[in-house]
């Protein structure tokens, strides 16, 4: 469900854009007293966080759990951000599709601040060069 592609970094700055976009779609979410759209719009600013590394290494996706398994084997130092993207993957999976699941203020306030540390995260991950053998 990954495929090797050119690196983007164009690519790879616009997912950041995205990603601070949903972020700012949480915040509002939050202040409306929509705290299951909150953690969706965090789990979305998180999801393009994780696409712009792997544009950046020329990696294309085609499955969430693969970006999860991607950046868990190739970015141990991310392990925390890793973790609650999965955590939120999760979270944003069972809202949309289980059954009266719901989220409560402090669940979008927590995930706004991890959606916002991962972003700055991903950020300082794609100015770098990208490893060698993920160019």
């Amino acid at each position: 469900m990954l495929r090797r592609a050119d690196p983007s970094p164009d690519i790879a700055r616009s997912e950041l854009s995205s990603a601070g976009r949903y972020l700012a779609d949480a915040r509002k979410c939050l202040q409306e007293k929509m705290p299951e759209m909150a953690v969706v719009a965090v789990y979305t600013s998180m999801f393009h966080s994780a696409r712009a590394i792997l544009f950046r290494d020329g990696i294309r996706e085609r499955s969430h759990v693969c970006v999860v398994a991607y950046l868990a084997e190739n970015y141990p130092l991310l392990r925390d951000h890793i973790n609650a993207l999965d955590m939120f993957r999760r979270s944003r999976h069972n809202m949309l599709h289980g059954v009266d699941v719901t989220a409560v203020e402090e669940d979008a306030r927590q995930g706004i601040d991890a959606a916002r540390r991962f972003l700055e995260a991903s950020d300082g991950e794609i100015r770098k060069p990208a490893p060698p053998g993920r160019k």
